[in-house]
């Protein structure tokens, strides 16, 4: 991947120097002062940051403050060039962040030594990053970052008034999979489900995680209940095709999954003319444990209703502010239809 760099610097003489030595390293931006600066970082994510010490408006100095105070950009090294060579002007930079400094008139081979050194320990530390939220096995996102992006997905949720989906996935029987085929051919089938449960959800701001040993949770920003059912769907159709043996799984003796459905802010989710949330305040009702509830409890059902379905969960009545718990649907009933009609959900035996 190329890496960014960000160029910062109110004098054109600096600036086109800097671009001229920099420009087999990667691709370059140019900002002339502290505001655009900000402004440009925040847009394309600088993997490294030159940064003049002294600017009209903002100094070097306050652009780092910033910088380091935005979680998105603290970890972007910034060096900073500038002819201050006191000590006071280090030990400042240094305290507000600073990686490196490279003094005026720059030295080409010193610059390029620098600024590479910055950019291979950026990678190695969004390696690190990158690592402390995956799941090793399966390369889909892990607990911790389902837990991070489902809450930031919430309280997005909650601003804008926009429908957030939550999909539980657990493979049925698959105890009895280990049990019979072993460990290493429960981990294929763990990869195999992670695979297709990926490709199901091709949007980059869908987030696909295992979130335990075999169940894995699907985050969807804006999806209301029927874009929802339709990756439900998705999902057990697709699984059914790839027909991956599960001689334990009755009646089709191929490996299944049960799927819990939650949306919250849902501009569709009427049921008989009245309108259901999650709860009676709408903004618990985007509170990242509601919806894992609401999901949870839909899973519950698709898993005590059969297995091998998907279930939309139960509204809240907004009067009792319980549970209400409709029959099992007829699975001979169009899935997507019932869905609209009574916010029950659809099976994948069809």
């Amino acid at each position: 991947m190329t890496a960014k760099i960000l160029l910062v610097d109110d004098d054109p003489v600096t600036i086109q120097l800097l671009r001229r030595i920099l420009a087999g390293l990667g691709e370059i931006r140019i900002a002339t002062n502290g505001v655009d600066a900000l402004e440009m970082a925040r847009s394309v994510i600088p993997d490294v940051i030159l940064l003049d010490g002294e600017m009209p408006g903002m100094s070097g100095l306050e652009v780092m403050a910033e910088l380091k105070a935005d979680p998105v950009l603290t970890g972007i090294p910034t060096i900073f060039v500038t002819s201050h060579r006191e000590e006071a002007f280090e030990v400042a930079g240094f305290a507000v962040g600073a990686a490196d400094f490279i003094g005026k008139p720059v030295s080409p081979p010193l610059v390029v030594a620098r600024v590479k050194a910055q950019l291979h320990f950026k990678a190695m530390a969004d390696q690190l990053r990158q690592s402390a939220v995956t799941d090793a096995l399966t390369g889909l996102a892990n607990r911790r970052r389902f837990d991070e992006v489902l809450a930031v997905e919430c309280r997005r949720s909650l601003r804008s008034g926009h429908p957030l989906a939550l999909l539980m996935v657990d493979i049925d029987h698959f105890k009895l999979f280990n049990d019979r085929y072993g460990h290493p051919a429960g981990d294929s089938c763990l990869r195999s489900v992670a695979e297709l449960l990926a490709h199901s959800c091709p949007r980059a701001t869908d987030v696909v995680a295992r979130v335990g040993g075999e169940e894995f949770g699907i985050i969807l920003p804006d999806t209301p209940s029927e874009g929802a059912a339709q990756v439900a769907r998705r999902i057990l159709h697709v699984l059914r095709a790839r027909a991956i043996s599960n001689e334990d799984s009755e009646p089709l003796g191929i490996v299944t999954v049960s799927v819990g459905v939650g949306v919250a802010c849902d501009p569709h989710g009427e049921q008989d003319g009245a309108r259901h949330r999650f709860s009676r305040d709408p903004g618990l009702s985007i509170a990242p444990e509601g919806l894992v509830a609401a999901a949870d409890q839909a899973l519950y059902r698709a898993k005590r209703g059969g297995r091998n379905r998907a279930f939309f969960t139960c509204p809240l009545d907004e009067d009792t502010g319980r549970w209400v718990h409709d029959p099992i649907i007829d699975p001979t009933i169009d899935p997507l239809r019932r869905f609209r009609a009574s916010g029950v959900g659809v099976t994948g035996s069809q």
